[in-house]
């Protein structure tokens, strides 16, 4: 495997790992903060993405048939991310109720792909997984509305867990190949 660039970087992948992991444990010790920073985050995105495409509407020859439609489009954005800034802790709850709706519906159509794929040797871990998703689903649906404390920062901290231990992998393997070609690490 050829790593390029990232053999003489790798320290700066291996930090960026680091930091990764820190804010995923400390997001794990801290899941209302994490989740409600996580939607107002969430609905910043919105507010720029929305006021993006105002613009870009607005900037379009007048003979383009969807301008209007661009423009409302984006307003709802920001409209939409203005009511998240508003009042995250609500934007939360109703999220989080979103959230475990589409699990149970994801993990009922991965099970359901699973039983029209049998003749695929790994079709029963499908059904493993649709199983376990339609169970997290339920989780957060049963405990709603106290799931909103946790869910969305737990599913974010995990997810930097992950993205940190695959980043610090990275780096290590780049820092074994820079060692076997001969550069001092």
């Amino acid at each position: 495997m050829e790593y390029g660039e990232l053999k003489k970087n790798w320290a700066w992948m291996l930090v960026l790992g680091v930091m990764f992991i820190t804010l995923g444990v400390a997001g794990l010790l801290l899941l209302p903060l994490m989740t409600i920073t996580s939607v107002a985050v969430f609905g910043a995105f919105m507010i720029v993405g929305g006021a993006l495409q105002i613009a870009q509407g607005i900037a379009k020859t007048k003979d383009w048939k969807s301008r209007g439609l661009h423009i409302l489009m984006g307003a709802i954005y920001v409209i939409g991310g203005i009511a998240t800034l508003e009042n995250p802790a609500l934007a939360t709850t109703l999220l989080t109720l979103v959230l475990g709706f589409s699990l149970i519906a994801i993990g009922a159509i991965r099970i359901g792909v699973a039983f029209q794929n049998r003749d695929v040797n790994q079709w029963a871990l499908m059904v493993i997984s649709g199983a376990v998703t339609i169970l997290l689903g339920a989780m957060i649906v049963l405990q709603w509305p106290w799931s909103s404390l946790w869910a969305i920062g737990l599913f974010v901290s995990v997810d930097l867990l992950m993205s940190g231990a695959n980043f610090i992998a990275i780096a290590l393997a780049a820092k074994v190949e820079k060692e076997k070609s001969g550069v001092p690490a």
